[in-house]
């Protein structure tokens, strides 16, 4: 909690059942898993509410590069070493539902405009050693029908503009988009109610429900869902060692002329770049170079990262050679321990749930995993590989 006592509204003025605003499902965290919550708990007909101590997406999930991606944190091959080649295809499986139902539910049934586009992305070699890697990548989700295509330097010059790679492989059925357009687009499609400004200063359990004091009001809901990833440990401390909040880097260039086809990743997927629909250049990435300082809740840019955000966009690019940067910011993501997303209720806590740990993957991941949330709060089915039973 970070309200002082001047900001508190409800400081002597409010916490008594008259002053409590009552829901059926308090969703708190209103990026988007807790959007997408919200979205597949409107078929029980409940009343539900998303509560953010900032605006809808103010996180990470409007600080983010707009990747919609399949899999996961690292190369198909390491996803396979990690957890096996079942797991790790059922992972993916999973990943290629989320961007299909993004398309079919909110872009198309929806009428969703998030500048949705469904144009693959590249996963680029810095080296020929991780070349050989992504080819054995490449080779393992061919057998298990994922569509890739493995591209040399040739192609990579010519579909994106870029030099100084080995080659690479491209994902097919990836896509982008812009992630504050596409959560506000969940969240309206919810009809939840959106409380925002509303930071949770505690959580108080009533036996049959719970109450959660806000600075500004107090609800009372029968259920609480904590959606909110990175700051997780704010909100209970159960999380202290299961959700790492971890600082990403963004920046992003003036316009220049079209020259890259689809988004791309390089480095081991740490690093990520694209060209947004205005012509304008984002990359983010570089974590690794100040690994030990990347982490909390404070959103600071990193400047060391920054300048190697820049330099990285003028070697490989000669049209960006001396473009103007117009944006740099930093977001907080939530890592888990294994890099997986995880679901469940808080040990104790029978009425308080929880979506989070999606390791900077998480609009790529948490529609997807959202589902598995509200058919365990709804229909008492399993997590499975969500479940975060598996963290003891």
């Amino acid at each position: 909690m970070s309200i002082s006592v001047w900001l508190d509204e409800t400081h002597a003025a409010h916490g008594s059942d008259a002053d409590d605003i009552e829901v059926d499902i308090l969703i708190v965290g209103a990026g988007i898993s807790g959007a997408s919550t919200a979205y597949w708990l409107r078929e029980a007909g409940l009343n539900v509410a998303l509560l953010d101590k900032g605006d809808i997406a103010a996180g990470a999930s409007g600080r983010n590069a707009g990747f919609i991606t399949c899999g996961s944190v690292e190369h198909y091959t390491r996803q396979v070493s990690r957890h096996g080649a079942d797991l790790a295809h059922t992972l993916w499986q999973h990943s290629q539902d989320n961007l299909a139902w993004i398309r079919d539910r909110i872009v198309g049934e929806g009428g969703v405009d998030c500048d949705f586009r469904q144009v693959g992305t590249y996963s680029l070699a810095g080296t020929p050693h991780e070349l050989e890697e992504l080819r054995s990548s490449a080779a393992l989700m061919a057998e298990r029908g994922i569509p890739v295509t493995v591209v040399d330097e040739a192609h990579i010059a010519e579909h994106l503009g870029a030099r100084g790679f080995h080659g690479g492989v491209l994902y097919h059925d990836d896509g982008e988009c812009h992630p504050v357009k596409l959560v506000r687009g969940i969240a309206g499609l919810s009809g939840a109610t959106l409380y925002s400004h509303h930071e949770v200063r505690r959580l108080e359990s009533l036996g049959d429900g719970m109450r959660v004091h806000t600075q500004r009001a107090v609800f009372r809901a029968q259920f609480v869902v904590l959606a909110t990833n990175g700051y997780s440990s704010l909100v209970h401390p159960w999380f202290a060692d299961k959700i790492y909040p971890t600082r990403g880097q963004i920046l992003v260039t003036e316009p220049v002329a079209p020259m890259m086809a689809a988004p791309c990743y390089c480095n081991h997927v740490l690093d990520y770049f694209r060209q947004l629909p205005d012509g304008r250049v984002l990359i983010g990435g570089f974590r690794q170079l100040a690994k030990d300082a990347e982490v909390g809740v404070a959103d600071t840019p990193n400047l060391e990262i920054h300048d190697a955000l820049e330099a990285f966009l003028r070697r490989h690019f000669a049209s960006l050679e001396k473009a103007r940067v117009d944006y740099r910011w930093a977001g907080i993501m939530g890592f888990s321990q294994d890099g997986m997303p995880m679901v469940g209720s808080l040990p104790g806590e029978p009425h308080v749930y929880f979506i989070g740990g999606f390791t900077g993957h998480g609009i790529g991941q948490a529609f997807r995993v959202a589902k598995v949330l509200a058919d365990v709060m709804l229909k008492g089915e399993s997590a499975g590989p969500y479940s975060a039973r598996r963290l003891g």
